[in-house]
């Protein structure tokens, strides 16, 4: 893979997942705007930063989502629903 491409890729449930629930048009925006659009971009997802610091990503993580991996962890523990 080279350096353009997200090196979580393969494995984002974002991406790989037929199950992750997002709309087409948003899943498609978002692997161009970020996951295949170098390095710089890909390192400011939010899904990237959350897995690099937590070793998880919940689904509820979107690339541009606003919160911090520690608000992240708290809303994920506070709601049973997104387990």
């Amino acid at each position: 893979m080279g350096s353009d491409i997200c090196t979580n890729y393969e494995v984002c449930r974002l991406v790989v997942a037929e199950d992750y629930e997002i709309e087409q048009d948003k899943k498609v925006a978002y692997i161009k705007n970020y996951c295949t659009a170098g390095i710089s971009k890909w390192t400011a997802c939010k899904r990237y930063i959350t897995k690099s610091e937590l070793n998880f990503c919940p689904d509820f993580v979107r690339p541009d989502t606003a919160l911090s991996p520690g608000e992240i962890v708290d809303k994920f523990d506070e709601d049973k629903s997104l387990q």
